[in-house]
């Protein structure tokens, strides 16, 4: 018999080689964008990190001007 490898020249699906979690590129949590391959796979571009300290800043400062706060 000939085998599925040598007919095909696919190896069967068991063989197939799956990179590992870690080497695998990683997408940016808010927006999708491709980044750079992590272990844990979390990671945030520079575009949305900035993005959300400037929204921070903002509430921040809204706050302290309505006199708000932690009272």
């Amino acid at each position: 018999m000939v085998k599925v490898e040598e007919r095909t020249g696919m190896k069967p699906e068991s063989e197939t080689e799956e990179k590992p979690p870690y080497e695998k590129p990683c997408h940016c949590l808010l927006c999708g964008q491709l980044g750079p391959a992590l272990l844990y796979g979390h990671w945030i571009c520079d575009h949305c990190k900035k993005v959300v300290q400037a929204e921070m800043v903002a509430r921040k400062r809204k706050i302290e001007k309505e006199g708000g706060g932690l009272a």
